[in-house]
Order: structure tokens, then sequence, then C-alpha cells
């Protein structure tokens, strides 16, 4: 006699820490079976540049640049393992693709080697990342969730930069220039933080197929 369990299980999550860095995300993990799920965050990066957050961080790093915004998305594939049986001692893994298109417009940035000189910038940038994360199921409930998640990654950064114009005095209005340059970049990531939210229950079906 065999029990046929149905999983098509939902868990609507918010990622409460990033919050901290100007990032709001909603996310939609659905579990198709006993030990994959799929997974879907969007959200917004926001513009945070000179908050006490911004200047925490760059303290703390000795890096960071804030004064970007622009929605981001991500789409992952994750694997649910049994605590216990893997080096690690996660209760998933996750391998995640994400994307970012990020811009900011028309800032004025001090020439550091000419005192007085300023450049006024806009710059778009598209960012694609690919990461593995370890999850750990911190308070695991029927209806709530709570899990913890470390990881890495690698990001590809494609960036439009256009000088609009450029001046003296902290007058960047002065000359105009719209000069506009391409650059690739490749940033290693590193990932840390909670999931919070609401799922519905495994369902299991009664009916038994009988051999």
């Amino acid at each position: 006699m065999t029990e046929v369990f149905v999983f098509k299980q939902l868990f609507v999550y918010l990622l409460p820490l990033n919050i901290f860095l100007g990032e709001y995300d909603l996310g939609l993990q659905y579990r198709f079976s006993e030990t994959w799920a799929g997974d879907i965050t969007i959200g917004y990066q926001d513009d945070i540049e000179g908050t006490y957050t911004a200047e925490a961080y760059r303290d703390i790093f000795s890096q960071g640049t804030f004064y970007y915004s622009g929605p981001v998305a991500r789409a992952s594939l994750i694997r649910m393992v049994p605590r216990g049986i893997n080096p690690l001692k996660t209760d998933y893994n996750q391998l995640e693709l994400g994307y970012r298109y990020l811009s900011y417009d028309s800032l004025d940035f001090m020439d550091e080697e000419e005192p007085g000189k300023v450049f006024n910038i806009s710059e778009n940038m598209h960012a694609v990342n690919l990461s593995w994360k370890a999850g750990y199921n911190l308070v695991p409930r029927q209806v709530f969730e709570m899990n913890g998640f470390v990881g890495f990654g690698l990001q590809m950064r494609f960036k439009e930069t256009t000088v609009n114009s450029y001046g003296y005095d902290f007058n960047s209005h002065q000359f105009p220039k719209e000069e506009t340059t391409n650059a690739l970049q490749f940033v290693p990531l590193f990932h840390a933080g909670i999931k919070i939210g609401l799922k519905n229950k495994i369902t299991p079906q009664s009916d038994a197929v009988e051999n």
C-alpha cells in the first residue's frame, strides 16, 4: 500500500535585512516536489546615499556605492536536503540567477586631483549574478517560517556612464561635455540574510494505492 503526497506548497516571504541597505523585496517560493522548489523574488533598490546606514556600511567594509536605484529580480532553483547528511548541515541549497537595472541621473562628483572641479554624471548599469546559497530553517512552522542563508556568487556589471558637463568652483554646468563610456566589470558577492513569511501546509492525499 502506497500513500501519495502532493506538495504544491507556497511560501510568501520578505527579506527584512535588505531594507537596511535600501532594498525592498517580496519573494514567492513554490515547492513542487518533496525535494525541489522554485523561487522568484522581485524588488526595488532605493538610493540611500548620505544616510546613516550607508555611512556605517562604508566604515565597516571600506566600500559601497548607494546612489543607485532601480528594479531587482531573482529566480532560483532550490534543493531541499535533510539536515545531517551533508557536510554543511544545511536544510536547502539554492542556485540563484539575479538581474538588476540600476541608475542615477545628473549627480555631481568632485575631482579628487583638482579641488573645486566637479563633473555632472549620469549612469545606467545592468548587473547579472549567479550565486549559490546554503539555507537553514531557523523557525520552521506549519504556517509561519523564518530561515537564514549564507552564500557567495559572481556578478557581471555593464555600465554606461555619461559625463554631462563639468565646471570649476563647484559649478558643474559651466562646460557641456556629453561624453559616454562603457565598462564591463566582474564583482564577487557574499550573501547573508533571512526570509520571513507565511506558507500553506503540505497537503497529503489520503487515497492509498494498493498493489
